[in-house]
């Protein structure tokens, strides 16, 4: 009796150990927002305690931002739109490629040099006006086209007088993907990355329970779907309802068409799915410029997951978006 206890009451406390290891509550993540480029960032990484890696990614958007920030002085950017030149050696220069090569793939409609437009019509003020149409011909004719106003040699970039060049429309991507492979390197199993709007998701949480993403309803900030997936994703939405003027009652988003030279009034926000965070935050921007009849067959094209939301509560899918998107709302 004595040998079968000593042989038996060991394994039995090992497998009670087993079991509590088994079902023990998975440790918190380690999450935090900071106010960063213009927006709220935020990151969660699991295991929990992983602080310094943490720092270290917001690093990399403070980084970004010294480089690409709009805004704010003595940037890499502020240099190029002031003197209108740059160093072929900048920080700035892979950006502006990767910028180059959006614009490039989207037949224009990704465009960072509208920031002359959006100048114009008072977003960088906060004093909405409506510019008449012969100031309008001369921007697109003289100071927009991003092929056009910024030229590239071996001494460095060039930007024609009076254009301006934003990137917001990539440095959030940008980032983003910096900041992974800062987390990744580090060790983190699993982490979200948030860039209000701008979301890039890896690694199997310790509860084995697959991503979930709600897409915002800008009409009433309720969900108008959600994402699930155990697999890598880029999200992206641009939107109507976070930077705009009003002018005379009505509200005009800061995307512009790029043949009209006036704000797009299709939709109220466009969500794309891809592989990589720079690539759906410029595809989001780029689609959103779109026409609807342009922009439906250049998704279906592409394969590219996308879910609109028209200015009319009109829901479109692509094809390849009712493989991602689930409990979407009915109009």
């Amino acid at each position: 009796m004595y040998y079968f206890r000593s042989r038996v009451l060991p394994v039995i406390a090992l497998l009670f150990i087993l079991l509590a290891i088994y079902f023990r509550t998975p440790e918190p993540p380690h999450e935090e927002s900071r106010i960063m480029m213009d927006t709220v960032i935020t990151i969660r990484a699991f295991p929990g305690g992983e602080t310094n890696a943490v720092s270290r990614a917001f690093a990399v958007f403070e980084a970004v931002e010294s480089e690409a920030s709009f805004y704010r002085a003595g940037t890499e950017l502020v240099r190029l739109n002031q003197t209108g030149s740059l160093p072929a050696v900048s920080s700035l220069t892979p950006l502006l490629q990767i910028a180059a090569d959006y614009f490039k793939l989207s037949d224009g409609y990704f465009d960072p040099s509208f920031a002359c437009l959006q100048k114009a019509y008072g977003f960088y003020s906060n004093a909405g006006r409506l510019p008449g149409q012969d100031e309008i011909d001369n921007l697109l004719k003289n100071h927009c086209g991003f092929d056009r106003v910024l030229a590239r040699s071996e001494q460095g970039f060039t930007l024609a007088s009076g254009s301006l060049i934003d990137l917001g429309g990539i440095a959030g991507g940008y980032a983003i993907e910096k900041a992974a492979r800062v987390l990744r390197e580090a060790g983190c199993k699993a982490f979200l990355i948030d860039d209000a709007g701008d979301i890039w998701f890896e690694g199997q949480k310790p509860d084995k329970t697959a991503w979930r993403i709600a897409v915002r309803d800008p009409r009433d900030n309720g969900s108008l779907a959600f994402i699930e997936s155990r697999s890598p994703l880029a999200i992206s939405t641009s939107g109507d309802y976070e930077r705009f003027i009003t002018v005379d009652g009505v509200r005009y988003g800061h995307i512009m068409n790029p043949r009209s030279g006036r704000p797009v009034d299709y939709y109220s926000s466009v969500t794309i799915i891809a592989s990589e965070p720079v690539a759906a935050d410029a595809l989001s921007t780029a689609v959103f410029a779109m026409p609807p009849d342009i922009a439906f067959s250049w998704v279906e094209e592409r394969n590219l997951p996308a879910l609109f939301l028209t200015s009319t509560g009109t829901i479109h899918l692509s094809t390849a978006g009712r493989q991602f998107f689930s409990q979407v709302k009915t109009q």
